[in-house]
């Protein structure tokens, strides 16, 4: 299956958790399910040429079902991609204090 550089990583996950990684040059990308872990580093070295990558973590998170009031809610699942690389930070991540 072929995707665009731009449909492999989707937006960036900033939570308390990313932001503490984010000082260690590891970020957190949220992917599609499908994509390889070949494909992200591809994407991520076509968007950002001047880092280079130590390591790639993926993890799949299923969506649990939540009761409403018209009845249950099933959220999507998620893939998530941990990205260390080495080089000079990302600039749209939030630093933690």
């Amino acid at each position: 299956m072929n995707h665009k550089f731009s449909d492999i990583l989707l937006k960036p996950l900033i939570t308390e958790k990313s932001t503490v990684l984010s000082q260690k040059n590891k970020y957190t990308f949220c992917v599609p399910l499908t994509v390889t872990k070949p494909q992200i580093k591809n994407a991520f070295n076509e968007i950002f040429p001047d880092r280079k990558i130590s390591s790639i973590k993926t993890l799949k998170i299923r969506g649990h079902k939540k009761r409403t009031k018209s009845g249950f809610k099933s959220p999507r699942d998620l893939k998530k991609a941990i990205i260390s690389f080495e080089g000079a930070k990302i600039e749209y991540f939030p630093e933690a204090t």
